[in-house]
């Protein structure tokens, strides 16, 4: 997940998701208002793509045009994210004409339904407040870069429309999962937080996309490169012995290092494969989604070093 900034949410669609009342004792209770409103940023992309084609832009005029019709991309608000945002436009910029049609349809095209997805989810979460999320639909660079974000009290989550459609199922449930977890209030969502919440958060997501997403190879899941699963595996032991140090650490260097870049065992994201087990141990031994969901972000490092022992002595 990475922070940005985000322009007013105006013309804004908003859609109102109510569950029936359900009878019966053993049915759950029913699942509180769930809003989803979505901001469609496509139209502000095909403006800038039409006048920079019409104008045969040179890579510096194009970036100007960029700034001046569209301005977004998921990178830090910072001059070294506006040099990473504009390596992005220039590498995809040869790839748009392929998907424009794509482009074109916006939101509209947006599958699988994103109002059915967050509903789906809330039914393994069951949280017990108002969801309320905004879902941003965006054109990126094909680095397929979803994330979620919370700040000031308002929860969104951003989901490219350039890149392959079935990848996009498995980055919007677990993107939206995340975002269903904040509004539950368990979770703040925070640019800052520790290892252990990563951990488990993670996992959330990864374990719900799965529920959700059935028969696909657990490695999609997990969202790595090419081959890391497989080396994560080969590496099970080392990573679980590694990051229980640390669970209690938001160190910017410790977050970098279990997340994005290289973790003691040589590999990135290690968080991630450990949020994978962890979870999924939860979910072997009796504990819902509901249940995970529920316990409290100062808690998190604890319970997901519990775990961590267990794994280590089987």
């Amino acid at each position: 997940m990475k922070k940005l900034t985000i322009a007013p949410l105006a013309g804004a669609v908003s859609l109102l998701l109510v569950a029936q009342p359900t009878s019966g004792q053993d049915e759950p209770s029913p699942l509180p208002p769930i809003n989803l409103t979505i901001k469609d940023l496509t139209p502000k992309f095909l403006t800038f793509y039409n006048e920079a084609t019409k104008e045969k832009a040179s890579p510096d005029k194009r970036w100007e045009l960029w700034k001046k019709d569209y301005d977004f991309a998921a990178v830090p608000p910072t001059p070294e994210g506006e040099e990473i945002a504009k390596k992005l436009l220039n590498d995809a910029w040869p790839r748009y004409p392929a998907v424009l049609d794509r482009i074109r349809e916006g939101a509209a095209g947006l599958t699988p339904d994103p109002h059915a997805t967050i509903r789906s989810i809330a039914e393994l979460l069951r949280p017990e407040t108002p969801v309320n999320v905004t879902l941003v639909v965006y054109v990126g660079g094909f680095e397929e870069n979803a994330f979620t974000a919370a700040q000031g009290g308002k929860i969104m989550t951003a989901i490219p429309i350039e890149g392959d459609s079935n990848r996009r199922v498995i980055l919007m449930t677990h993107e939206l999962t995340h975002a269903v977890h904040i509004s539950m209030g368990s979770f703040s969502g925070g640019w800052i937080r520790t290892i252990g919440t990563t951990v488990l958060t993670e996992g959330l997501a990864m374990r719900v996309t799965q529920k959700l997403v059935p028969d696909r190879p657990e490695a999609g899941y997990v969202q790595g490169r090419p081959g890391w699963f497989a080396e994560a595996t080969k590496a099970r032991t080392a990573i679980l012995k590694d990051i229980v140090p640390v669970l209690t650490s938001d160190k910017s260097d410790d977050v970098m290092r279990f997340t994005m870049g290289k973790g003691p065992s040589g590999l990135e994201r290690e968080a991630y494969y450990a949020g994978w087990l962890v979870v999924g141990y939860w979910l072997e031994h009796g504990m819902t989604f509901a249940d995970i969901a529920r316990i409290p972000e100062k808690e998190m490092p604890q319970r997901v070093n519990e775990v961590i022992e267990k794994l280590l002595a089987q």
